[in-house]
């Protein structure tokens, strides 16, 4: 995915990605789905088939497994893991009507029925959703034709389905036929026969469950619309507006919920398409009179084309997800890889034993393996930052004798090679800890250049360049812990009790102290961040050792430590990583039987959902401490 021509191959592409992920984008811009799936519809008679588009060379196949019953008027959501096919009708099946949910696994492309279904039989509905939550809104169910407004969620943790509104509530108006896009903060339900047909859009806030009516709607009512996203627009194509299908495309602008024309519209008249995306385009697909066109917008300059490729069966009335796991963004991380690190042997003085070896972790499967390319040096207290292409592993020391590194070890995500970028730290660089955003990553404190700091090195990830800005802690600090939020990155606590906190501002770089002090003060921390918080593990003062996790609100910038997060036992010197789902904290160091403490195997798992803290019982192959992490 690398621009011919960049230094690094990454220019051009963080100059489109910087206002999607600093303004927490990340749902709404689909940099993760290498492919769309068609899924049911009408040919007619109505079909199960599900059809694959691949976005990297825009060629459509049957990849074998098809939806369990063959239905019209059905609606989709997708995580970076499945995808859900939910409601739709079929005239001669009975009952007609399905409140059935079926699952596409991204992984094998396999189907199943988790066993949930909607609260109510219905077709014609639409779906909205973020990275924890589905919702299912609108559609109706005959004899006689009943419209309704419901809205079903579905928790993408449990697979379990509620009405957060109450049975029978939800959208503003009973209808049918409705479209609906995402951005990372709003879903929108646009469109629809109420009947008459209407122009109307109601907003679903994700972080406060709210519904409400922006005020902006579309400037043509009509039903049996399509609807897909980029990162900052929502593009609503075709429908019926006056009882003949429409090519028109309409914008919603997903900054200030303004509705425009951009003036491009599809190729012919059509409605009962749906749609699929990946970071580049929105590709609309079949559609009423019966089509197997596939038209294409370009995000880029908003034209729309014919790129030459078309559904195997003309059909309408069918549904669509993008899927299918690649680079990291919130919410679709595949793999943490845990990197460098030692045994300590025991006796003080004695022989310790270093790694280069990357271990990766498989979210899916909670499973450890060797992608096969390991650290240029052997080493431990080494630091760790990343972006949504490569993983970076930089500095660190070896002993005995003691020798520091300012050398820096690049993953490419996309293959799993270690390469030398050629670029290192100015100098050498231990015990430090790192937060990024799209354009840069942090090293705070530290052991830089042989001597405790407050500077905080930035890496450019466009140039592959380290720098001093200029924005320094508050005070010096190493064995510190880092997390962020999408605003904000946190450095908090240090060797070897240390529980102040100091905040970095991303928009303007600027450091401060928020004026909250982390409790259980400690140095050799480990973290991990959730969308909401972020949580610090373990750690030591010397001697005392704790199993305290730390909870960071990110909306009000406090500390707490609840009791179900603590620790199996007592550690420090741990490594953190996180996937969509759970954090864990992998490794580290425990109380000493005898003399000297123990280096650990062990993974614990924090569920972000329920934040409880359990052993899922894979731990690490071998058993050590002061290593770094990154995830994909």
């Amino acid at each position: 995915m690398a621009i011919i021509g960049d230094v690094f191959g990454l220019t051009s592409i963080y100059e489109r990605q910087v206002e999607n992920i600093a303004n927490d984008n990340f749902e709404s811009w689909p940099e993760s789905a290498t492919y769309g799936y068609f899924g049911g519809g009408e040919a007619p008679p109505n079909v199960c088939t599900i059809e694959r588009l691949d976005f990297s060379n825009e060629t459509i196949s049957l990849p074998g497994n098809n939806l369990p019953q063959a239905r019209r008027a059905l609606a989709a959501v997708s995580t970076s893991s499945y995808g859900y096919f939910g409601g739709g009708v079929n005239p001669s099946l009975s009952p007609d009507y399905a409140c059935t949910i079926e699952r596409l696994d991204f992984s094998n492309e396999t189907l199943s029925l988790p066993g949930k279904i909607l609260s109510q039989a219905r077709a014609g509905l639409a779906a909205v959703s973020n990275s924890s939550y589905g919702y299912f809104g609108g559609g109706f169910f005959s004899p006689p034709p009943t419209r309704v407004c419901t809205i079903d969620r579905l928790d993408f943790s449990s697979e379990t389905i509620t009405t957060p509104f109450g049975a029978g509530n939800g959208l503003s108006q009973k209808r049918n036929g409705i479209a609906a896009v995402s951005s990372s903060s709003y879903g929108y339900f646009a469109g629809g026969l109420a009947p008459p047909r209407v122009c109307i859009i109601d907003r679903l806030d994700f972080s406060s469950e709210t519904l409400s009516l922006p005020g902006n709607d579309l400037p043509t009512a009509r039903n049996v619309l399509a609807a897909v996203s980029s990162n900052s627009y929502g593009y609503f194509a075709g429908g019926n507006p006056v009882s003949l299908p429409s090519a028109l495309v309409e914008r919603i602008d997903f900054s200030n919920d303004t509705i425009s024309t951009p003036g491009n519209d599809l190729s012919q008249a059509k409605d009962q398409q749906a749609a699929v995306s990946n970071n580049s385009y929105g590709y609309f697909a079949g559609g009423e009179p019966v089509h197997s066109i596939v038209d294409r917008l370009d995000f880029s300059n908003e034209v729309t084309s014919l790129p030459g490729i078309g559904l195997p069966e003309g059909r309408a009335g069918l549904a669509a997800v993008s899927g299918g796991a690649s680079y990291r963004i919130s919410g679709s991380k595949t793999y943490g890889y845990i990197a460098g690190g030692l045994i300590d042997t025991g006796p003080p003085n004695a022989d310790n034993v270093e790694f280069n070896t990357i271990n990766r972790l498989d979210f899916s499967s909670e499973t450890f393996s060797l992608p096969g390319n390991n650290l240029s040096q052997a080493r431990y207290r080494l630091s760790s930052v990343s972006n949504n292409y490569y993983g970076y592993f930089c500095g660190g020391a070896s002993s005995p004798p003691t020798t520091s590194y300012c050398t820096v070890d690049r993953l490419d995500f996309s293959n799993e090679t270690l390469l030398l970028p050629g670029n290192n730290l100015s100098e050498t660089l231990t015990l430090s800890s790192t937060v990024s955003n799209s354009s840069y990553g942090y090293f705070g404190g530290g052991i830089f250049g042989g001597s405790t700091t407050v500077f905080v090195t930035r890496l450019d990830f466009s140039s592959e360049t380290f720098s001093l800005p200029g924005k320094n802690l508050s005070q010096a600090r190493k064995a510190l812990a880092a997390t962020e939020s999408n605003s904000y990155g946190y450095f908090a606590g240090g060797q070897y009790s240390l529980a102040t906190v100091d905040r970095l501002d991303f928009s303007n770089e600027t450091t401060s102290a928020p004026g909250n002090t982390m409790p259980y003060g400690r140095g050799n921390l480990a973290a991990f961040s959730s969308n909401s918080y972020g949580y610090i593990g373990g750690g030591d003062n010397g001697p005392n050792f704790t199993n305290r996790t730390r909870r960071l609100d990110f909306s009000n910038h406090t500390f707490s430590a609840p009791n179900n997060l603590l620790l199996s036992q007592e550690k420090s010197a741990m490594t953190g990583t996180e996937s969509n789902s759970y954090g864990y904290f992998a490794g580290g160091d425990g109380p000493p039987p005898g003399p000297s403490p123990v280096s650990l195997d062990t993974v614990e798992r924090l569920d972000f959902s329920s934040e409880t803290v359990s052993l899922p019982g894979n731990n690490l192959p071998a058993a050590r401490e002061a290593m770094a992490a990154v995830s994909n």
